[in-house]
């Protein structure tokens, strides 16, 4: 009895075990389902998401499209299937402005945007004939706006596309059509000047990445506002004037402020650099050898012309230079020349040097007798490379020094070699070019920049106007203070630029969107 009674414990107890052990299973494999649904109710919830996303993408690229096809016909309508989502669009008008200034050139365009907001707060929207899609802190460039910059026609044109009157608009067909346009006639002529678009917008972001991408053009400022999610973004098409571009440091054009291909590159100050397009000079100084070189070697200034060929020791031949290599005031030529120590005087006046080919420099190149009351300069163009090994390029004593007072002006296609080996360099350096350079050999030396500064101690102080500076050893770039609010000239006065824009074609279009 006892032994049956002990069975009957044992056992229940087993039917216990068995029955929670079960529980706890369908326990365990209830949540691990709920856990799937859930996964797998987001996963479908954001692919929902994207795929609604690239619709309204489309659509508003295509709206985006006719918009601008409707805008300069006033009997032309479009009718379009616009997917604008689960929530639908907001047309919005006068929430930004646009300004545009340049010559008698000052007006400013309120403009608004068709805005489309998804379920994570992603953006999507038109404005001015661009689509911008937002997601946080980044903004993409779907569709550009119709801004056409011509550098040979000396034109800039912007139409300034904006729907007429605030709206709702949900899924389905939309009509577009022209209202109105004011041509802005008065702004169609700026006299050879820059033009500068200042944009005042929710989507300032993606106005500054449009700008950046273009040429020649540059982000001059951005400004973002703490109070509210809009910002400030000012560009300038057209040339930077020599002037301004001389008050940094480094205006590379390409916008890349280094080139390394080495452990370390270019030391300079983040505030003495600035991106932007600037002047050529191919034409100008082919011109310029040209000039000397039909006209039997004169100079622009009256005074004998020395034509050098590439000797290191010529004054021997030339009377009017003397045994330590001084060069008076007056203008010079040169089929290619290796300058070893040799002085150029200022005393008298300006010296000018024109080389037809590539620019050696060894042991230092010295100003001297210059005066900056009377804006004395030595200035120099070339058509082929420079080469700076390991000598100091400076005027006199090289310390305290306006960089103004020496001057090198090249090509497009000048590559620029300093070092290695300690080497000073106190000058103007205006290479502009807007190509990139990625294979850049001077005298045996090669790095992937416009203006390569080789390892050994390089000291550049001035200004450098380039496509790209690299390096790869100790080598610093600073700006000469000095250089602010100077006047440059970049070419003597019968050899002008290029103008910059000429022509100005802004309008305002409105356009009618209308549900069907």
């Amino acid at each position: 009895m006892n032994d049956a009674g002990a069975g009957e414990t044992i056992s229940t107890g087993r039917g216990q075990t068995a029955l929670i052990g079960f529980v706890i299973l369908i326990g365990m494999v209830a949540v691990a389902s709920a856990g799937i649904l859930v996964v797998g109710g987001e996963l479908l919830t954001t692919t929902e998401h994207q795929t609604e996303e690239e619709r309204v993408l489309q659509a508003f690229t295509e709206l985006s499209q006719n918009m601008q096809t409707v805008s300069a016909n006033d009997d032309v309508s479009k009718s379009i299937d616009l997917d604008a989502g689960e929530h639908g669009a907001v047309v919005k008008t006068n929430t930004s402005t646009l300004h545009v200034s340049g010559g008698d050139v000052d007006e400013t365009i309120h403009i608004g945007a068709i805005e489309y907001e998804g379920e994570d707060g992603t953006r999507i929207a038109y404005q001015s004939g661009a689509v911008f899609h937002e997601t946080g802190e980044e903004t993409q460039i779907v569709s550009s706006p119709p801004v056409y910059f011509d550098a040979d026609a000396e034109s800039l044109s912007f139409p300034i596309i904006k729907a007429k009157d605030d709206a709702d608009l949900s899924s389905g067909d939309v009509t577009v059509r022209h209202a109105k346009t004011d041509p802005l006639t008065e702004a169609n002529l700026v006299e050879n000047d820059t033009v500068t678009i200042q944009i005042t917008s929710e989507y300032y972001r993606g106005w500054e990445t449009y700008f950046e991408q273009q040429g020649p053009t540059s982000v001059q400022e951005v400004e973002s506002y703490e109070n509210n999610e809009s910002g400030t973004v000012t560009a300038e098409f057209g040339y930077l004037d020599p002037d301004i571009a001389f008050e940094d440091g480094m205006v590379l054009s390409d916008g890349v402020k280094e080139h390394s291909n080495g452990t370390s590159g270019v030391n300079y100050d983040e505030d003495e650099y600035k991106s932007g397009s600037v002047h050529e000079l191919d034409e100008v100084i082919d011109e310029m050898v040209a000039d000397e070189e039909v006209n039997n070697k004169t100079n622009w200034t009256d005074e004998e012309s020395l034509v050098m060929d590439g000797t290191e020791d010529f004054s021997d031949d030339v009377d009017y230079i003397d045994e330590e290599g001084v060069f008076p005031n007056g203008t010079y030529y040169a089929e290619e020349i290796d300058l070893g120590d040799v002085s150029f005087n200022l005393t008298e006046g300006n010296v000018t040097l024109v080389v037809n080919g590539d620019i050696q420099i060894e042991d230092g190149m010295k100003v001297e007798g210059w005066d900056q009351e009377e804006d004395r300069t030595l200035k120099i163009y070339s058509t082929g490379n420079l080469n700076i090994d390991g000598a100091d390029v400076c005027a006199e004593p090289c310390e305290e020094v306006n960089a103004k007072q020496l001057q090198i002006f090249g090509t497009s296609d000048m590559h620029v070699s300093i070092g290695p080996g300690t080497s000073t360099v106190n000058a103007l350096l205006y290479a502009a070019s807007d190509e990139e350079i990625t294979d850049n050999e001077v005298h045996g030396r090669q790095c992937d920049a416009q203006v390569c500064l080789h390892s050994g101690d390089v000291y550049f102080n001035g200004s450098i106007v380039a496509s790209s500076v690299g390096g790869n050893g100790n080598s610093n770039v600073s700006h000469d203070p000095k250089l602010i609010d100077e006047e440059i000239e970049i070419y003597p006065d019968d050899y002008p630029l290029p103008p910059q824009i000429t022509y100005l074609n802004i309008a305002e279009h409105q356009v009618e969107i209308e549900e069907n």
